[in-house]
């Protein structure tokens, strides 16, 4: 149990180093562009150079070249067949619906209105600022957390205890607003950490994760900013309704897990196979 846990630590800490580096720099510079020059987004472009520059790194190229294979098999950022791409992104697009419509019947999103100076953007500045957190976030988790943690946990542990480590972590960072708003938002993000992770195991990639959580904080941070606006949903019908909704999506979701996990069978043992012969 103790080397089990000394595991998982290990890897998460190696999961959390490379979603810093993937998003800190981005934070910092888009503070110190907000402050300096807000109608100038120069932050973007040179967080682009730079995302371009780690992703390529991460995924094997660079020195030294005795990481490169590991680099590039624990990002696991590897193209889908079409179905499986297919049924991932229906499987995990209708279970983030799903969780969606609870967290709006709730009440959730009203807490996501609270704009801060980046709201006195121009509305195509405030457009690529959003796009561009977005990208940034969903690339750090899912290629810090489903990539280089949840993979080598995989092999080790097993997809189980790899998930359910992925998904502590992924709740705890979600944790810098405070103990109350976590334990209010936790069940979500909990949820939201087992659909990726299952993606990204079934799948043994991150890109459709990767694509949903890219849409998903694209539409909070749209929200936090009011990029977008949305009525409240204080009526017992709307409510309701997205209860409803809801379950409709989530029922289906099983459904197309299902189906995605009989599709994507053959890739994970050819995987397990590969991972047996280093």
């Amino acid at each position: 149990m103790i080397r089990r846990t000394w595991t998982a630590v290990c890897f998460g800490l190696i999961g959390l180093v490379v979603m810093g580096v993937v998003t800190l720099p981005w934070s910092a510079l888009a503070v110190i562009n907000l402050r300096i020059s807000p109608q100038i987004p120069w932050a973007i472009p040179v967080t682009i150079v730079y995302l371009s520059m780690v992703i390529a790194y991460l995924g094997g190229r660079g020195w030294p070249t005795s990481t490169r294979e590991i680099r590039h098999r624990h990002l696991r950022a590897r193209m889908p067949t079409p179905r499986a791409a297919a049924w991932s992104l229906l499987s995990g697009g209708a279970a983030i619906l799903a969780l969606w419509l609870v967290f709006a019947a709730v009440g959730g999103f009203e807490r996501h209105m609270t704009p801060g100076r980046e709201a006195t953007l121009s509305p195509l500045v405030l457009f690529a600022s959003v796009v561009t957190s977005a990208a940034v976030a969903a690339i750090g988790e899912e290629a810090g957390l489903r990539g280089f943690m949840q993979a080598p946990l995989e092999a080790r542990l097993g997809p189980g205890a790899a998930i359910a480590a992925t998904t502590i972590t992924f709740v705890v960072i979600h944790g810098s607003h405070g103990v109350p708003k976590l334990l209010y938002e936790g069940p979500f993000y909990v949820a939201v950490g087992i659909v990726y992770g299952l993606l990204a195991y079934l799948t043994q990639s991150i890109l459709p994760s990767l694509v949903l959580h890219f849409l998903g904080d694209t539409g909070v941070f749209a929200l936090r900013t009011s990029l977008i606006r949305v009525s409240r949903l204080d009526t017992r019908f709307v409510d309701g309704f997205c209860v409803a909704a809801a379950l409709i999506a989530a029922a289906f979701s099983i459904v197309a897990f299902k189906r995605l996990a009989s599709v994507t069978a053959p890739d994970r043992a050819d995987s397990d196979v590969a991972r047996g012969n280093r």
